[in-house]
């Protein structure tokens, strides 16, 4: 009789157990993520656009530096090509409207899409908006720019971007 007391105790902490283990993960839902493995690269180039625009741009997507020319070394194989940008944006008139940096490749926006990275401030100053976003290239010649994209339009001061080409 003990023993069956026993078991079944057992089994009751054990069901227990497993129902508050399901009861606490009942409204958290997790993303699919692709499994994807670690790869080292190697840093072959950076090319750097700098410069201040000092222009009221309009909204949508506009062009911050020039199309610039880069190289996937070698003579077959892939490269990573990573865009770090900061763009210096603001202008009273324009407050709370969203900001994001844009990377074109080939003259086609990577990923489909940009990400914001915040508002133009209220206060008439200027926040810097950056972005990291990187794409894979076949080796040989290829073209970058970075576009800004606002849905109201903004001053846009000065950027910088660091264009930088690795290799797996």
């Amino acid at each position: 009789m003990k023993r069956m007391l026993l078991v079944l105790a057992f089994v009751a902490l054990a069901s227990l157990a497993t129902w508050a283990q399901q009861s606490n993960t009942a409204g958290i839902k997790v993303a699919g993520q692709v499994a994807q493995s670690l790869v080292a690269h190697t840093l072959k180039t950076t090319y750097v656009s700098s410069g201040a625009l000092d222009e009221t741009l309009s909204s949508g997507y506009v062009a911050i530096d020039s199309a610039n020319t880069i190289t996937c070394p070698g003579t077959s194989g892939n490269c990573l090509v990573q865009a770090d940008s900061w763009v210096e944006v603001g202008d009273e008139s324009y407050t709370g409207n969203r900001v994001a940096n844009c990377l074109y490749v080939d003259g086609t926006l990577v990923n489909g899409t940009c990400y914001y990275s915040g508002e133009v401030p209220a206060d008439d100053s200027y926040f810097q908006s950056s972005s990291s976003i990187s794409t894979t290239v076949k080796f040989g010649k290829h073209t970058v720019q970075t576009y800004i994209y606002t849905t109201d339009g903004a001053n846009v001061g000065y950027y910088n971007i660091n264009y930088k080409v690795f290799k797996p």
